[in-house]
């Protein structure tokens, strides 16, 4: 196994554990989801660090920014209100997750 193999592998661990706790604990989007992205970030710095390939190192953050998402997603769909919409949830938790992954900051 190579070096970007076992962090992707590493990465999907730690934030599987992540989303378990946030689940489990009921903390905010707020702090959650900068906490997926400095786990992500950490792991392509130690990466960028190695001297590995930079579309390696992008392909893994990709894949584990996508697997984050994908965990927040299925909690907003399990939690949602029996009126509610799949598609509708599905697309706002989308939108929700990539303005705090990028901002840090609630939308207004």
């Amino acid at each position: 196994m190579d070096k970007l193999e076992f962090a992707e592998g590493l990465g999907k661990k730690i934030i599987e554990y992540q989303h378990s706790y946030f689940t489990t604990d009921g903390s905010e989007d707020l702090e959650h989801i900068p906490n997926l992205k400095r786990i992500i970030m950490a792991i392509s710095e130690y990466l960028e660090s190695d001297g590995l390939p930079k579309d390696g190192i992008i392909a893994v953050a990709d894949n584990l920014i996508h697997l984050s998402k994908g965990l927040f997603i299925d909690s907003c769909l399990t939690n949602k209100d029996e009126e509610e919409e799949d598609l509708e949830v599905r697309e706002e938790s989308e939108s929700w997750f990539d303005y705090i992954y990028e901002h840090e900051e609630y939308p207004e």
